[in-house]
């Protein structure tokens, strides 16, 4: 099993009969996130939990952005600003984790 640290992220990579698997941890935190899917190169399967970890991270970035409006942090126009932005960048992402990876 190898690990890494990306972008504050700890990502395990699990060999695995046919391939090669991952987990995507925050240090300190019991929960982790993985799609499940079997990647034939580490290459690949790197590729893959970085995505994820990129994806979690948005998820929560608007998740923080929106708690912050509920308790009058941010106005309106921030938050409407700000959820743009972030799902500008959502999108992307969201394509290329449903990507066929080889």
């Amino acid at each position: 099993m190898k690990k890494e640290l990306y972008n504050g992220w700890l990502i395990e990579f699990i060999s695995e009969p046919a391939g090669y698997s991952y987990q995507c941890w925050l240090p300190g935190d019991r929960v982790a996130v993985s799609d499940r899917k079997l990647y034939v190169t580490l290459e690949s399967v790197r590729n893959a939990a970085r995505k994820r970890a990129d994806l979690e991270a948005v998820k929560w970035a608007l998740k923080h952005c929106y708690t912050s409006y509920i308790q009058g942090s941010l106005s309106a126009d921030e938050y409407s600003t700000l959820e743009s932005l972030i799902t500008g960048v959502l999108t992307p992402i969201q394509e290329n984790c449903l990507m066929p990876q080889s």
